[in-house]
């Protein structure tokens, strides 16, 4: 179960943070359709360092792998 602080892998090929490590910001459970807040510790073309995904779209990473 993806959390708040969980890290997690991107797996949406179209955004710029594909297949990189983000933390868990917030999780919205009213039933948006992206309800996970991603952090990144880089930014992208934007200068932005979070952004929305559907949970479907990260994998949780177990610490020490």
């Amino acid at each position: 179960m993806i959390n708040r602080g969980s890290i997690v892998r991107i797996k949406r090929k179209e955004t710029y943070w594909y297949n990189q490590l983000g933390t868990v910001a917030t999780v919205d459970q009213s039933g948006i359709r992206y309800p996970v807040v991603v952090r990144f510790g880089n930014v992208n073309y934007s200068g932005t360092n979070t952004n929305n995904f559907a949970i479907e779209e990260l994998v949780e990473v177990i610490e020490g792998k």
